[in-house]
């Protein structure tokens, strides 16, 4: 992980954090090799993430847009 912490302008220790973070969300996972400890990426739960958020996303910009259209009837009364 020192390699990944070199990468972030942020101390291992925080990477270490971030890291843990991510494992428990299921988005990485690390491996023991010998010394080293690696990460990689769950492809399919980053993917799964991203939909999800795409959804939200969807969601609210379609609020705020009706939110807006009626924010808009009501200063132009007819």
């Amino acid at each position: 992980m020192s390699r990944l912490a070199e990468a972030y302008p942020m101390s291992f220790a925080a990477v270490q954090k971030h890291v843990a973070v991510l494992e428990r969300a299921g988005l990485v996972a690390k491996e023991r090799r010998g010394r080293e400890t690696l990460v990689r990426t769950e492809a399919a739960a980053v993917a799964q993430a991203r939909r999800a958020l795409d959804e939200l996303e969807d969601l609210w910009r379609g609020r705020v847009a009706r939110m807006s259209e009626v924010l808009s009837e009501e200063g132009n009364p007819q």
